[in-house]
């Protein structure tokens, strides 16, 4: 439980030292008692939120606010067959991400921002649609924003931060926040109970006609510039891997122009790497 102590305000007590010395004249000697310290209890916090907030205490002020990578992709389809694609990457914390496929020349790509994803091909904005990206959020915005802001943008994307419980993976202790013991289809994610780096992602999506989970793996975290950085990344689809992810060439504090995150500035803002 969380305890807020009152002190009494110094204008109340030189006040009534003021006081006291004025009546010692005419009064006969006194013991003063001390004034009595107030213990405020204050609820704990709920258990995501205990999650959320000992992430940002251990990073706040100590986490990158932008960072570039170029990231080798392996799209799975269903049959098996492997595509693979490289694509730019772009941060600014936080909230912001621009995803640009290569060949630059495609003029193709998503941007994240301001809570809307924009999706582009040849140049021409294909849809635009609301909601945060949860990855983001959960690997770097934690880390750089108000705990507050955090759980109201994990909650919009259905997140249950009423629930969280301990468990082990890949032989390392994790909270799992979002899900009961066994529930496996739930939006949830996992943090290293040590480091507080996220592990893994799993967001249910019911807006088809069959509702489906999404799992998002962050692995081989390793420091670059003295920040933790995770290098791959596995994505699965009801279990299937559909999504391999390696990150090279990344750049640490560089400086990005905001026409790069703005949407009517897609094509402009391209920048040659």
């Amino acid at each position: 439980m969380r305890r807020l102590r009152f002190v009494p305000h110094a204008g109340t007590a030189l006040a009534t030292a003021s006081a006291l010395v004025m009546l010692g004249a005419c009064a006969p000697k006194a013991t003063i008692a001390p004034v009595p310290e107030v213990v405020v209890a204050l609820p704990p916090l709920p258990a995501g939120h205990a999650v959320l907030a000992a992430m940002n205490e251990r990073y706040i002020g100590k986490w990158y606010m932008t960072m570039t990578y170029k990231q080798n992709v392996t799209i799975i389809t269903t049959s098996g067959r492997q595509t693979r694609q490289v694509w730019n990457q772009y941060l600014t914390l936080p909230g912001r991400q621009r995803i640009d496929y290569l060949p630059l020349g495609s003029r193709s790509g998503v941007l994240y921002a301001d809570g809307k994803l924009h999706a582009f091909a040849n140049g021409k904005a294909q849809d635009v649609r609301q909601g945060w990206n949860p990855q983001l959020v959960l690997t770097g915005d934690v880390y750089t924003q108000m705990v507050d802001t955090t759980v109201r943008q994990l909650e919009s994307l259905g997140f249950d931060l009423s629930i969280a419980r301990k468990a082990q993976w890949d032989g390392k202790e994790v909270w799992v926040v979002g899900a009961a013991d066994g529930d496996s289809t739930s939006s949830q994610f996992w943090v290293d109970t040590d480091s507080l780096l996220v592990r893994r992602i799993l967001v249910r999506d019911a807006s088809g006609a069959k509702p489906s989970v999404t799992e998002t793996r962050f692995l081989s975290y390793r420091s670059v510039g003295g920040y933790p950085v995770a290098h791959s990344t596995r994505a699965y689809r009801d279990g299937r891997l559909y999504f391999r992810g390696e990150a090279t060439n990344i750049l640490i504090a560089e400086r990005l122009s905001v026409e790069l995150f703005e949407p009517q500035n897609w094509v402009r803002s391209q920048v040659k790497r």
